[in-house]
C-alpha cells in the first residue's frame, strides 16, 4: 500500500508539489495570525505605559475617614491586603501603607499658642525608604523612650524654618484656646461631622454604645469619646451641645534626627510637595510642617491629642506593570473594575485611584482598530488559500478518476479507496505541521526585525516569543485542509466509487453538484447576508458601552470575498459565451479557442478565480496602511478646516478686539470668521434642517480642501467672496441732522410705525421710528440723528406692528422720497426710491407675500399678513433675487432644488432670503448631524441679521492657519484667551486618533510580507493551473493534430485561451479591489471616533506594487504558453496517450 501511494504521488508530483508548498505558506499565515496580534497588544500595552508617569501605573488606596486608632488601621490594612491579594494575585509587587495626622501646633520651649502658630502634621510610612531618600546614615526612628519622639523632616523645609538636626520641639493640639487651655469646639465640630456621615451610611448613635462595637470605625469613635467621659447617648447629645471650650493641655515633646529628600524618578510614590511641602495657607504665615515619625510612635503618642479622630490613610499598591505585556491576553479592564467594586464593598470609606483601567480600556479600543487591517490581511489569505487548494485537490483529482474507477473494477473496496487517500494525507501533512509553526515564528522575527524596527519610533520593541500552541493550530489548520480536500475527492468520484460498470468515466465539463442544485448561490446570499450583518454591527459600535469581537473583521471580508468568488462563478460562463460569439468572426484557431473555451468554462473559472481573487486581494492589502494613515490626517483637517478650530460656547459670539489680537499674534498666518447656524428651509418649521455655514474669504483661501470636494475649481465657485466689510445703503455723513421720509398708506392704521434702520461706522445698529404711518398723500416722516457714529448708512425701512408673525395688517404703502438735512434744516440731499437704488422686500413668516411695484416716481409695497415678530418692510441690497449662496448635493436632493432657485432659509430667528448659485460635494468643517449644507459670504449673512434681528453680529467659531514652528505657543494663547471656547487642534486630534505609529509599523510589516506571500501564491495558483491543463489537453492535443493543425495555430491557441482568461481576471481584480477597499477602509475608519466625519475616506493603492503584480502575472502567461505550446509541438501525442493508459493499468 506504501508503495503504491509514493508510486501515484511521484506520478503527479508536480501538482502535489504545488499543492503541498500552498498549504505549508497558508498555514505558517494562519498560525503567525494569533501571535502578531498578541505582540501588537503587547506593544500597544508598552506604549500606552510609557505615556503615563511611573506613579500612576500603580494603585492607590485612599481614606479621610481613617479613625486614630491602631485596631482600626490594622483592621483596614488587613482588608486592603486581602482583597487586593484575591483580585490583584501575581500582578501585586508589594502594598506599603502611609498615614497622615491632622493639623497640630508646634514651637520652641516656649511655644506660641496663638492663632498664628505654625502648624505641622505627622506622616508615617511601613516602608519609610520606600517613599522618601535619606541622603545621610539614617538613625533609629523607633523613639527610645516615653519622653521624647524622633522624627524626620523635608531637608528643604526644615533648612527654611530654621530647624537643624538635633533641635527639639514642643507639639500640641492647642487652637486658640485661652491661658494654656485647649478649644474643644472644633473637636466637637470634627467629631459632629464625622459621626453625621457615618450615619448616613447605616450607623445609628446606639450602635457606637454596645459592648462590642461591629466595626473598628465605630470601636475608634467609641473610645475618642471616652476620654471626654462620654459613655452613653444623653451624654453624648449632651457634651456635643454644650458650651464647653476646655481641657488640658497635652504636650508632645519632638526631637529632629535626621531629614530626607525626594526619590528621583519615583515609580510608587509621585505625590512628595503634596504631602511634604504644603503650601501656606495666607501670605504672612509660615508654610507647615511635615515630619515623619515610626509607625508604633504614630499611634503611641498621638492618640492622647486626637484620639478617634479621623486621619488621612493611603496604600500604595506597586502593580507588576510588565505583566500587560507578557499577559496579554488577561482581561486587565475587567480585574480592575472587579477590583474597584470588591474593594468599595469591603472598605466603603476607600477611594481606589489609578489609571491602569484607563489604559486597559483604551488599549482595549485601540486593539479592535489597529486588528481591524490585520485580520482582514489573514482572512483574505485564508479566502485566497482556499481557492488554491480546492483548485489543486480539483485538478489532481481529476487526473485520478480513472485510476480510481480501475481500483473498484479490480475488486478494490471504498474503505480502501478513502484509505489511500487518508494515508497519502498524513504523509504530506506531517511535516506541515512540524515546519509551519517553525517558519511562522522565523516570519514573525523577520517582519518586526527587518520592517517594524526600521520605523525609528523610539521604542524598545517586543521579540515575539515561540509558542508551543501553534503545533495545536497547525494541527487544526491541516485537518481542515484535510476534510476540505476529502469533501473534494468525493464530490469527483463518488460515482465512480459506487459504479461497478466499465468505462463510467464522469466528464470534466459536466455540471457539478455544487452549481447543479444551486448551492453557490444559497452560500453567495448567506455570504452577502452575513457581511451586511457584520456592517451593522460596525456602524452601530459603540466604544464607551460595548466590545467588538475580535472576529467581526475576520469574517466581514472572508464574506465578501466569498460571495464575489461565487458571483465569479455564475459570471465567468457568460462572459465566455460573449466571447465566444466574437470568435466567429475570427480565423479557425480563434474560434476553435473560443469554442473549447466556452465548453470547458468550469475549467477555466480556475485560473480565472486565482487572477481575479489573488489581484483583488493584493489591492486591498497594498492600500490599507497608506489609505488609513490619509485618512487619518484629512479627517483632522476635515474637523479643524484648518491648524485650529475655536467655538464659542456664548450665545453673543466672538468680539472683534479679540479676533484682531488673535491676529496680531505672532504664529499666526491667517485667522477665518464663520457663522455657524443650523435652520430649515421654509416658513413652517417642517422644512428640509441644514447646517449653514457663513465664512469669510480668509476662511475660504485657508480651508482645506480635495480635489472632490468641488467640481469647479475652488476660485471660481467662491470668486464673490469678500474680506472687507461693506454696507448696501444710502450714505449719511456727519453734516446730517434729521432724516425725512415721504409716504402714505391705502387705509388709516393703528399702531404701525415708520422705522428707518441705521448702521453706524462703529457697526452699531439703530432703528430710528419715523413715526406712525398715515394715509394722507405724502405724509411727511421725520427723525433726528442721535448717538449714531458718522458715516453712518441706511440700509432698511421697516415697518413694525405689534402683532403675531402670521396676523400683521395687510395694506399698501406708497414711498417717494428719503431726504437728508442738516441742523438747519437745509436739505442736503434727497433719494427717490424710484432712482436707481436697489430696493428688496424682506420675505417674512408668510414667505415672499411683500411685493414692490416701481411707479416713475415712487414705489408701491403691498404689505401681506405675514411678518418676523411684527416687522415687515424693504432693505437695500444688490442681490435682488435673495442672497447668493453654494450648497452641497445633499441638499438638492433632499430640497428638491436646483442650482439658479431661490428659497427662504430661517435660522437665527429670522427667514433669509437665498438663491442657488453654485454647487458642491463637500466642505470642511461640516456637521455630521446634518447632510444638507449652504455656504454663505459671511458678510452678506452679517449685514441681513444685523438688519432684521436689530443686533450687531459675530462669529461664533474662528478658524487659524498658524506657523507649524509657533504652533504650541498659539495652542497656549487660545486656551488662557478662550476659556469658555470649544479649542479643536488639527495636530492633537491627530495625536489622539487610533492611527497610531505602533499601528503603521504593525500594520506596514505584515502587509509587506503579505504581498509577497500573494505574488508568490498568485504565480503558484497559475503556474499549477497551466501545468495542469496541459496534462489534462492531451487527448484534445491528439484530436487537434489529426485534424492538421499547424503549430503556429497550436501557439496562437494557447495564447489566446490562456489570455482571454487572464486578462478577464486582471480587469475583474482590479474593479473589484478598488470597490472593496473603499468598504473595508471605511468600516475600519469607523472605529476612531476621534475622527468621525460625513465624507469619504480617501483611497490610495499602491499601483507600483499592482503593476508588478500583473507584470509577473503576464510574464509568467507569456513564458508558460510559449513553454507548454513548444512541449505540445514537440511530443507525440499518441506515444502520450498510450503511456497514460499503461500508468493507469
Amino acid at each position: 500500500m506504501i508503495k503504491y501511494i509514493f508510486r501515484r504521488a511521484l506520478s503527479q508530483w508536480k501538482l502535489l508539489s504545488l499543492l503541498w508548498l500552498s498549504v505549508l505558506i497558508a498555514s505558517t499565515f494562519i498560525i503567525s495570525a494569533p501571535s502578531y496580534l498578541d505582540w501588537i497588544k503587547g506593544m500597544i500595552y508598552q506604549d500606552a505605559l510609557s505615556k503615563v508617569p511611573s506613579s500612576t501605573k500603580n494603585i492607590t488606596i485612599t481614606t479621610g475617614s481613617q479613625p486614630l486608632i491602631k485596631e482600626a488601621f490594622l483592621n483596614n490594612n488587613h482588608i486592603v491586603k486581602d482583597v487586593s491579594h484575591v483580585h490583584l494575585n501575581d500582578l501585586v509587587i508589594g502594598i506599603n501603607s502611609a498615614l497622615k495626622s491632622t493639623e497640630y501646633y508646634w514651637g520652641f520651649e516656649d511655644p506660641d499658642k496663638s492663632r498664628t502658630a505654625s502648624l505641622l502634621s505627622f506622616t508615617s510610612f511601613d516602608s519609610v525608604d520606600k517613599f522618601v531618600l535619606f541622603p545621610n546614615n539614617k538613625n533609629k526612628l523607633l523613639s527610645e523612650n516615653n519622653s521624647t519622639l524622633y522624627a524626620y523632616g523635608p531637608k528643604s523645609r526644615l533648612e527654611r524654618l530654621g530647624l537643624e538636626i538635633g533641635d527639639i520641639i514642643n507639639v500640641d493640639s492647642v487652637k486658640g484656646g485661652p491661658d494654656n487651655s485647649a478649644s474643644l469646639l472644633e473637636a466637637k465640630n470634627d467629631l459632629k461631622d464625622f459621626i453625621k456621615k457615618q450615619i448616613k451610611g447605616g450607623w445609628s448613635l446606639e450602635d457606637i454604645f454596645v459592648e462590642n462595637p461591629k466595626s473598628a470605625y465605630i470601636q475608634g469613635v467609641k473610645s475618642a469619646l471616652i476620654q471626654y467621659d462620654v459613655s452613653s447617648v444623653n451624654e453624648l447629645v449632651l457634651f456635643l451641645e454644650s458650651d464647653e471650650d476646655q481641657r488640658d493641655s497635652y504636650d508632645i515633646v519632638v526631637q529632629i534626627i535626621g531629614y530626607f529628600e525626594e526619590i528621583p524618578e519615583n515609580n510608587l510614590f509621585n505625590y512628595y510637595e503634596e504631602v511634604f511641602l504644603p503650601p501656606s495657607s495666607c501670605m504672612t504665615c509660615q508654610p507647615p510642617l511635615v515630619l515623619t515619625i515610626d509607625q508604633e510612635d504614630f499611634f503611641n503618642y498621638l492618640v492622647p491629642l486626637t484620639k478617634g479622630l479621623p486621619i488621612r490613610a493611603w496604600w500604595y499598591l506597586d502593580i507588576n506593570d510588565q505583566n500587560f505585556i507578557e499577559d496579554v491576553n488577561r482581561d486587565y479592564l475587567g480585574i480592575f473594575n472587579d477590583y474597584e467594586k470588591n474593594m468599595l464593598v469591603s472598605f466603603p470609606q476607600a477611594s481606589v485611584l489609578t489609571q491602569l483601567d484607563s489604559i486597559a480600556e483604551n488599549t482595549k479600543k485601540e486593539m479592535n482598530f489597529v486588528s481591524a487591517p490585520v485580520l482582514v490581511i489573514f482572512s483574505l489569505l485564508v479566502v485566497f488559500s482556499s481557492i488554491l487548494l480546492i483548485m489543486f485537490s480539483y485538478l489532481i483529482n481529476q487526473q485520478r478518476r480513472e485510476e480510481v474507477n480501475y481500483l473498484v473494477l479490480r475488486g478494490g473496496s471504498k474503505i480502501g479507496i478513502i484509505r489511500y487517500f487518508f494515508l497519502e494525507w498524513i504523509f504530506l501533512g506531517f511535516p506541515i505541521i512540524i515546519l509551519a509553526p517553525i517558519l511562522s515564528n522565523f516570519i514573525l522575527k523577520l517582519v518586526i526585525s527587518t520592517y517594524v524596527d526600521n520605523q525609528s519610533l523610539g521604542q524598545n520593541w517586543l521579540q515575539p516569543e515561540f509558542n508551543w500552541s501553534s503545533y495545536i493550530i497547525s494541527l487544526i489548520t491541516v485537518l481542515s485542509t484535510i476534510v476540505i480536500s476529502f469533501f473534494i475527492y468525493l464530490s469527483l468520484n463518488a460515482q465512480l466509487i459506487n459504479s461497478k460498470k466499465i468505462f463510467l468515466i464522469v466528464n470534466k465539463n459536466s455540471p457539478n453538484f455544487f452549481s447543479k442544485y444551486f448551492l453557490d448561490v444559497f452560500f453567495a446570499i448567506a455570504a452577502i447576508l452575513t457581511f451586511f450583518e457584520f456592517k451593522v454591527r460596525i456602524s452601530n459600535y459603540d466604544p464607551s458601552s460595548e466590545d467588538l469581537s475580535t472576529f467581526v473583521f475576520f469574517v466581514l471580508p472572508l464574506a465578501l470575498m466569498t460571495f464575489l468568488s461565487l458571483l465569479f462563478v455564475r459570471l465567468f460562463p457568460i462572459l465566455l459565451k460573449l466571447i465566444s460569439l466574437l470568435g466567429r468572426f475570427s480565423v479557425v484557431s480563434i474560434y476553435l479557442s473560443s469554442k473549447r473555451l466556452t465548453k470547458n468554462s468550469g475549467w477555466y473559472l480556475w485560473l480565472f478565480l486565482v487572477v481575479s481573487v489573488g489581484i483583488t486581494s493584493f489591492m486591498i492589502i497594498s492600500g490599507t496602511q497608506s489609505s488609513l494613515e490619509k485618512s487619518k490626517k484629512e479627517k483632522s483637517s476635515f474637523i479643524t478646516v484648518s491648524d485650529f478650530r475655536v467655538t464659542e460656547s456664548s450665545p453673543f459670539g466672538i468680539e472683534r478686539e479679540a479676533i484682531e489680537n488673535l491676529e496680531a499674534l505672532e504664529g499666526v498666518n491667517v485667522v477665518g470668521r464663520i457663522g455657524n447656524l443650523i435652520g430649515n428651509i421654509g416658513t413652517t418649521g417642517s422644512g428640509v434642517d441644514a447646517q449653514l455655514l457663513a465664512s469669510d474669504k480668509n476662511l475660504i483661501d485657508i480651508a482645506w480642501t480635495r480635489e472632490d470636494f468641488f467640481d469647479l475649481p475652488k476660485q471660481e465657485i467662491f470668486s464673490k467672496w469678500s474680506q472687507e466689510d461693506f454696507v448696501d445703503g444710502i450714505l449719511i455723513n456727519d453734516n446730517i441732522n434729521e432724516i425725512e421720509v415721504k409716504s402714505y398708506s391705502d387705509m388709516d392704521l393703528v399702531d404701525s410705525f415708520l422705522w428707518a434702520v441705521v448702521k453706524g461706522s462703529d457697526g452699531r445698529i439703530s432703528a430710528l421710528s419715523l413715526g406712525g404711518i398715515k394715509s394722507e398723500k405724502w405724509s411727511v416722516n421725520k427723525v433726528k440723528l442721535k448717538n449714531i457714529k458718522t458715516p453712518a448708512h441706511i440700509i432698511g425701512i421697516e415697518i413694525f406692528e405689534p402683532s403675531s408673525e402670521d396676523n400683521s395688517q395687510p395694506f399698501v404703502l406708497n414711498f417717494s422720497s428719503i431726504a437728508l438735512k442738516d441742523k438747519d434744516n437745509n436739505l442736503v440731499s434727497e433719494h427717490k426710491f424710484s432712482d436707481n437704488l436697489e430696493w428688496v422686500a424682506l420675505p417674512t413668516s408668510e414667505g415672499f407675500d411683500t411685493k414692490i411695484v416701481f411707479e416713475k416716481d415712487s414705489i408701491i409695497l403691498n404689505l401681506g399678513s405675514g411678518s418676523t415678530k411684527g416687522i415687515r418692510g424693504i432693505f437695500l441690497s444688490s442681490n435682488k433675487n435673495g442672497l447668493p449662496v453654494v450648497v452641497n448635493e445633499k441638499f438638492l436632493e433632499e430640497s428638491g432644488k436646483s442650482v439658479g432657485d431661490n428659497f427662504i432659509f430661517y435660522a437665527s430667528g429670522s427667514y433669509i432670503p437665498m438663491v442657488i448659485e453654485n454647487k458642491i460635494n463637500y466642505f470642511s468643517g461640516s456637521s455630521d448631524n446634518y447632510d444638507g449644507l449652504i455656504l454663505m459670504d459671511f458678510n452678506l449673512l452679517k449685514n441681513y441679521l444685523e438688519l432684521t434681528k436689530l443686533q450687531s453680529f459675530k462669529p461664533n467659531e474662528l478658524v487659524i492657519e498658524s506657523n507649524p514652528e509657533l504652533h504650541n505657543s498659539v495652542s497656549e494663547y487660545l486656551d488662557s484667551n478662550f476659556p469658555l471656547s470649544t479649542i479643536r487642534d488639527k495636530f492633537l486630534i491627530e495625536e489622539e486618533s487610533l492611527v497610531t505609529q505602533v499601528a503603521v509599523a504593525s500594520w506596514g510589516g505584515i502587509s509587506i510580507i503579505a504581498l509577497w506571500t500573494f505574488l508568490f501564491l498568485i504565480c503558484l495558483g497559475s503556474f499549477g493551473f497551466y501545468l495542469a491543463n496541459e496534462i489534462e489537453a492531451v487527448s484534445e492535443n491528439a484530436i487537434g493534430e489529426a485534424l492538421g493543425i499547424s503549430t503556429f495555430s497550436k501557439f496562437i491557441m494557447t495564447y489566446y485561451e490562456y489570455g482571454i482568461v487572464v486578462l478577464a481576471g486582471i480587469l475583474s481584480g482590479v474593479i473589484s479591489g478598488i470597490s472593496i477597499s473603499r468598504i473595508l477602509n471605511k468600516l475600519v475608519m469607523s472605529l476612531d471616533e476621534s475622527t468621525q466625519t460625513n465624507f469619504p475616506e480617501t483611497l490610495i493603492i499602491s499601483w507600483v506594487n499592482v503593476i508588478y503584480l500583473v507584470s509577473s502575472i503576464l510574464i509568467l502567461y507569456i513564458a508558460s504558453s510559449f513553454l507548454f505550446s513548444l512541449i505540445t509541438t514537440r511530443t507525440n501525442i499518441s506515444e502520450e496517450i498510450k503511456k497514460e493508459s499503461l500508468n493507469v493499468n
